[in-house]
């Protein structure tokens, strides 16, 4: 019995980091559809402390704050709402710079891990593998 909660408590989980990992990687390419290109600074670094918690203290991530050119002539300062630890970029970095020109403030380092997409695959990717144990734990338990 004790297998079954598992599984279920796995498969759980699994659906929601797929599905998570989905919307994440939906976004991403819908903002890359739209977005520019520019050149920019990172101007300072926020830290989230919406980090998984960890011991003995919890994971911070990095938020680059960026400033650019919009191709209008508009000096824009913007945090990406894409991270990490380690930061993406250190400050005072010339980086590549994706806009909305919709919106100038929605703004991401023009990086593979930048964009948001590598996220949104991770979380797809374990939201499965998740998904193939908790089905092998169900199926474990019932032989």
């Amino acid at each position: 019995m004790e297998r079954v909660v598992l599984g279920l408590i796995l498969e759980f989980v699994g659906l929601h980091l797929l599905a998570q990992g989905q919307a994440v990687a939906r976004a991403a390419r819908a903002f890359l559809a739209v977005a520019v290109r520019a050149e920019g600074e990172v101007i300072a670094l926020r830290v989230s402390r919406e980090g998984v918690a960890q011991r003995p203290r919890p994971a911070h991530v990095y938020l680059p704050v960026l400033r650019f050119r919009t191709a209008e002539g508009r000096v824009v300062e913007a945090r990406s709402p894409v991270g990490g630890n380690p930061a993406p970029a250190a400050k005072g970095d010339r980086v590549g710079v994706l806009y909305d020109p919709a919106d100038p403030s929605d703004v991401r380092i023009d990086t593979v891990t930048g964009h948001g997409t590598t996220a949104g695959r991770w979380l797809t990717g374990l939201g499965a593998g998740l998904l193939v144990v908790a089905f092998g734990v169900v199926v474990s338990a019932a032989w």
